[in-house]
């Protein structure tokens, strides 16, 4: 299959793409969670060769751009960032697939333009990270601490790649040596006296305002496309209220629980229940290109 690595250059800034498959086949442009980057769809994308997979590091990760100093990151600024490539792509509708931060930024964005979004695919998330209104200056708050104290950051230095691999592999619920390894070659950056982060510190700060859950509600309300949310039996979001909760606002929902963690696309051993599912969701209508 076809690979190709693309910038786009979005308000000054470049947005890095990696991209699988024919340009002449219907798009897919996917969406990765906090602190990955494109290599999160390294083995989905292969098995959908009837597609044009365009996978894109938010910026601040992977091959990304970082945001000017001073700015932070918040995840409504990557819709706009994703509406340009798609934009540059040529693309009136596409289908949209995110994986846990990923997911939440193409639920909003499909929300707010769902004329443009053919089909949807949620992994691993629905809607984005809310906050109740009332905690609305304690977050405030938080967020201007941390960026008082971002430029005394300092990113870690690992003296072996295999060390980065296995601090990698105790994130978000854990994830294997192989979903690591290929988040860490994209991610991974050689320095003096051994290896660090490509990623921008600034990602990790908290956000300065954060939706509540009554805004998510009608941004899922919103969503009048065909929507496959799939969910794993193993990751650390397995029996959510929240998750729940919010199925019942996405009238064409198709919504399927699998083995497999947080990072279940990428895992070896599960990321197949995902793919089957996936490929069977999108031959289910026929899309209008």
């Amino acid at each position: 299959m076809q690979v190709v690595e693309r910038k786009f250059n979005v308000d000054g800034h470049h947005i890095a793409v990696k991209q699988w498959g024919n340009p002449e086949n219907p798009i897919i442009i996917a969406l990765h969670g906090w602190l990955d980057n494109a290599a999160s769809y390294d083995l989905l994308a292969p098995g959908l060769h009837d597609y044009c997979v365009v996978t894109i590091d938010f910026a601040g990760h992977g091959l990304s751009c970082h945001r000017p100093e001073g700015m932070r990151y918040h995840l409504l600024d990557n819709v706009d960032d994703v509406v340009a490539v798609a934009d540059q792509l040529g693309l009136d509708r596409f289908i949209l697939m995110g994986h846990s931060m990923g997911a939440g930024v193409s639920s909003v964005l499909a929300g707010a333009f769902p004329e443009r979004i053919e089909k949807l695919i949620l992994l691993e998330g629905i809607g984005a990270v809310t906050t109740e209104a009332d905690q609305a200056p304690k977050v405030l708050r938080q967020a201007v601490k941390d960026m008082q104290q971002a430029s005394n950051k300092q990113k870690p230095l690992y003296s072996r790649e295999d060390d980065a691999i296995k601090a990698r592999m105790g994130a978000l619920g854990g994830i294997s040596a192989s979903a690591s390894r290929s988040l860490c070659k994209r991610g991974l950056v050689a320095v003096e006296g051994g290896y660090t982060w490509r990623s921008d510190p600034r990602v990790k700060m908290g956000s300065a305002m954060r939706l509540t859950e009554e805004m998510t509600a009608a941004y899922l309300k919103a969503l009048d496309m065909p929507v496959l949310l799939i969910m794993g039996n193993h990751s650390f979001t397995a029996g959510s209220e929240v998750v729940a909760n919010r199925t019942k606002h996405v009238a064409n929902l198709e919504y399927h629980k699998v083995d497999g963690n947080h990072h279940l696309h990428l895992e070896p051993d599960t990321y197949k229940g995902a793919l089957d599912l996936i490929r069977r969701f999108l031959k289910s209508t026929a899309a209008a290109y």
